[in-house]
C-alpha cells in the first residue's frame, strides 16, 4: 500500500547535497521521537508526514479557507489494515474479551496484566499503550469494560496505579450498551477482590468529574485514588457541532492533572475513534506549547502503529483539525485568577477576543423553519431575533388556534444541560403560549431582567392585585405574595391548569418570579441567583428580557462566567460566550463582552478578599454586599 521511503543514510546524503538538511532534521523532531518509544523500528522509515506551521493553521479559521477536501484526502493515506501481529488477542480464550472482531491490540503494544493463580491466559486485556509528546506509553487506549472483562479492567487500573481516566462514551447510546459501569453511584461496589468507593461527583453541563477509591482486599494496606473525567456530549462515530465543549473538557482535565509515572487511561466504547481523537488532541496541544509546527498526519500514523483504527472516521479526523485550530487560536483567551490578581493583565486584548468570537461564529449554521412559518412569524417580537429549530423548546399542551412554537431557546448553565430557557417578554397574542411554556417545561422560577415599558404590546402576564385571578386560555394565575428590596421584586404566583377532561383533576403549580429593578446593577443579583440555583438543582428556569437577547443573554453569560471562575479559578468569558452563541447568535455584543470582563474582575476582587482557597466561605458571604454597578469608566481603568 505504501511506497518504501529511501533509507536514512541515503536521505541524509541527498539532503546534505541539496542543502536542505536542517528542514529534514526539523521534521524528525516534530513528534518528539526518542529511542524508547512504542512504535516499532520498521514503521519509522515509512512513516507519513505533513508538517504544518501553526501560523498557517490559524488562517484556516473559517469555512472558506478551511481545506476540508485536502484533509479528507490526507486521511485516506492512513493504513486501515492490521500492521503488526495480534497473536495473543486472536487466541480462542481471548476472542470473547474483545468487543469487536476487528479491533484487537497488537502484541508489541498491548497492556500485559499479571497472570492470576491457576490461569495462565489471564494476562490479556483489549488495551494498548500509545505514546504522547516526548513521552512513551503516556496513554492507554482501551475498550470499555464488558461483563467478561470488568475484573480485568479494574486489575489493569490497580496494577498500573492509574490515577486519571478519560471516559468519552455514555453507558448507553442509541439504545445500545456501550460501557459497563465500573463505579458505584453511591456507596461501594464489589468486583471480585476489589472494592470501589465513590468519594465525590461533580456534574457540569458537558461532563462529570468523579473521584473514587479502589481497595484491594488482597493488599489491605493500600488504596488507589482515581479521578475520572467523563465527557457526555460526543456521539459514537460522530462529532460535536463545535469543538468548544471538548476544549473546555480538555482544559479542565489538564488543570487538574498531576504528573505521574502512571499512564492516562482513555476509553470510549471500542477504544479507537473518540479515544484516538482525544489522545491526538491532547498530545498535539501539548506539543504547540514548545514548537511552532505540528504534524497531525504523522501523529495519527504513529498511533495506528500501536492500535488499529485510531481516529476511526474521516469526520473525526476533520473534527480534530477544526478543534486544534480553535484550540490554538483560543489558548490565550483565559487567565488564571491567581495570575490576574498579581499582574492585572490578560493574555489577549478583549477587543481581539471579541473579533475572534465573531470569526468563529461564522462556522455555526442556524435553521429557522418553525420561526418563519406563516402561522408563527408574528409571534416574534423582533423580526431578526428568532428561535432556531435545534434549540427551541416545544409547546405540548393543546390549545385551540396555537402551534408548538414560542420564541424561546434552551441554553446551558455552567453545571447543567438545557437548564435555562431564554425568552422574550410575551406579546399580547402569545400570553397563552408563555404560560404553556411554563406549564409544559415545569418552570418554577422566572427571572425578568428588564425594565418593561407599559404599553399595548407589553401587558403584564401576572395579576397586579393580591389574590386576583387572571385567565389566559386554560390557565388561571393568582398572585399569592409580593415583596421587594433594593434589587428585586419577588412575586409568588399560583398557576392552575383547568383540564377539560373530567377524568383528570386540575393541576396547580407554584412559581416564583424575580423582577430586576435596575439591570445596570446585576452583579449582586447574579450572586443571589447562583446561590438559589445551587439549592434547586435540575429544575428549568426562565430568563427573560424584552427582546430575549440583550439582558437575558448578558445575565446568563455573567452567571456562567462567575460560576466557572469560582469553581475553576480562571477568568474565561470567551468560552462561556462562545457556547452561549451556539443557541442564539445575537447574544453579547462587544460592549457587553467588555463589561462582562469588568464585572468578573469586580467579583474576583471580592472573591479573593474572602479567601481564594475557600469556596464555601465565598458562597456563604458574598451575596448582597457589593454594588456591582456596570460602569463604562471602570472598563478603561481596568484594561491593561
Amino acid at each position: 500500500m505504501f511506497k518504501r521511503r529511501p533509507r536514512f543514510n541515503q536521505l541524509y546524503f541527498n539532503m546534505l547535497f541539496l542543502g536542505i538538511l536542517p528542514k529534514y532534521v526539523l521534521l524528525l523532531s516534530i513528534s518528539g521521537y526518542d529511542s524508547h518509544q512504542t512504535v516499532p523500528d520498521s514503521a519509522r522509515s515509512n512513516r507519513l508526514q505533513n508538517p504544518i506551521k501553526l501560523s498557517e493553521l490559524k488562517t484556516w479559521i473559517n469555512s472558506k479557507t478551511f481545506p476540508e477536501q485536502q484533509i479528507r484526502a490526507e486521511y485516506d493515506k492512513l493504513p486501515t489494515e492490521s500492521l503488526h501481529p495480534k497473536t495473543i488477542a486472536l487466541r480462542p480464550e481471548n476472542k470473547i474479551k474483545n468487543r469487536f472482531n476487528c479491533i484487537e491490540p497488537y502484541d508489541h503494544s498491548r497492556v500485559i496484566l499479571r497472570t492470576l493463580p491457576h490461569d495462565s491466559t489471564s494476562d490479556y486485556i483489549n488495551a494498548s499503550y500509545i505514546d504522547g509528546y516526548k513521552a512513551n506509553k503516556f496513554y492507554i487506549a482501551a475498550q470499555a469494560p464488558t461483563d467478561t472483562t470488568l475484573y480485568d479492567f479494574i486489575r489493569m487500573i490497580w496494577q498500573l496505579r492509574i490515577q486519571s481516566i478519560i471516559m468519552l462514551t455514555r453507558l448507553f447510546e442509541d439504545g445500545k450498551h456501550k460501557c459497563l459501569q465500573y463505579w458505584p453511584n453511591e456507596g461501594e461496589k464489589q468486583i471480585n477482590n476489589f472494592k470501589i468507593r465513590i468519594d465525590n461527583e461533580e456534574k457540569y453541563a458537558y461532563y462529570i468529574i468523579r473521584r473514587f477509591m479502589i481497595f484491594n482486599q488482597l493488599e489491605t494496606s493500600e488504596v488507589l485514588i482515581v479521578k475520572q473525567f467523563h465527557f457526555l456530549s460526543w456521539p459514537d462515530h460522530d462529532c460535536l457541532s463545535i469543538p468548544t465543549p471538548l476544549l473546555e473538557f480538555r482544559q479542565r482535565f489538564r488543570t487538574d492533572y498531576k504528573k505521574s509515572s502512571s499512564p492516562i487511561l482513555v476509553h470510549c466504547s471500542a477504544g479507537v475513534g473518540r479515544s484516538g481523537t482525544f489522545i491526538a488532541l491532547d498530545a498535539l496541544l501539548e506539543m504547540i506549547q514548545s514548537q511552532d509546527m505540528i504534524d497531525i498526519l504523522e501523529f495519527t500514523y504513529r498511533m495506528r502503529q500501536n492500535r488499529v483504527y485510531m481516529i476511526q472516521t474521516v469526520d473525526q479526523y476533520v473534527f480534530l483539525y477544526r478543534t486544534l485550530i480553535e484550540g490554538i487560536l483560543t489558548m490565550n483567551t483565559n487567565v488564571s485568577l491567581q495570575e490576574f490578581m498579581v499582574t492585572r493583565k490578560v493574555h489577549m486584548d478583549m477587543k481581539d477576543q471579541y473579533k475572534l468570537l465573531e470569526q468563529l461564529q461564522s462556522s455555526i449554521e442556524f435553521s429557522y423553519r418553525a420561526a418563519l412559518d406563516p402561522a408563527n412569524i408574528d409571534k416574534n417580537r423582533v423580526e431578526s431575533i428568532l428561535a432556531s429549530d435545534n434549540s427551541r423548546p416545544y409547546l405540548m399542551t393543546q390549545v385551540e388556534k396555537t402551534t408548538d412554537y414560542i420564541n424561546a431557546v434552551f441554553v446551558n448553565s455552567y453545571r447543567q444541560t438545557s437548564n435555562y430557557i431564554i425568552t422574550q417578554y410575551p406579546l399580547p397574542h402569545t400570553l397563552i403560549d408563555f404560560w404553556r411554556l411554563i406549564y409544559d417545561h415545569n418552570i418554577s422560577l422566572i427571572m425578568l431582567i428588564d425594565s418593561i415599558p407599559h404599553d399595548s404590546k407589553t401587558i403584564p402576564y401576572w395579576p397586579l392585585i393580591m389574590s386576583q385571578i387572571v385567565s389566559f386560555g386554560p390557565f388561571e394565575i393568582v398572585l399569592l405574595s409580593q415583596k421587594e428590596d433594593d434589587y428585586l421584586i419577588e412575586r409568588t404566583l399560583e398557576l392552575k391548569y383547568l383540564n377539560k377532561n373530567s377524568l383528570t383533576t386540575d393541576r396547580t403549580k407554584t412559581i416564583r418570579q424575580f423582577q430586576v429593578k435596575d439591570n445596570t446593577r446585576l452583579l449582586p443579583i447574579v450572586k443571589r441567583f447562583l446561590k438559589e440555583m445551587r439549592a434547586r438543582s435540575e429544575q428549568n428556569v426562565i430568563l427573560q428580557c424584552l427582546n430575549g437577547v440583550t439582558w437575558s443573554g448578558y445575565f446568563t453569560a455573567l452567571s456562567n462566567s462567575i460560576d466557572k471562575m469560582q469553581t475553576e479559578q480562571i477568568i474565561d468569558p470567551f468560552k462561556t460566550v462562545r457556547l452561549l452563541r451556539t443557541n442564539r447568535k445575537q447574544f453579547i455584543d462587544q460592549n457587553q463582552y467588555e463589561n462582562l470582563f469588568v464585572s468578573m474582575i469586580d467579583y474576583a476582587q471580592e472573591y479573593l478578599s474572602n479567601g481564594l482557597s475557600s469556596n464555601r466561605a465565598v458562597e456563604n458571604s458574598v451575596y448582597m454586599n457589593a454594588s456591582g454597578k456596570i460602569d463604562q469608566s471602570s472598563l478603561s481603568s481596568n484594561k491593561r
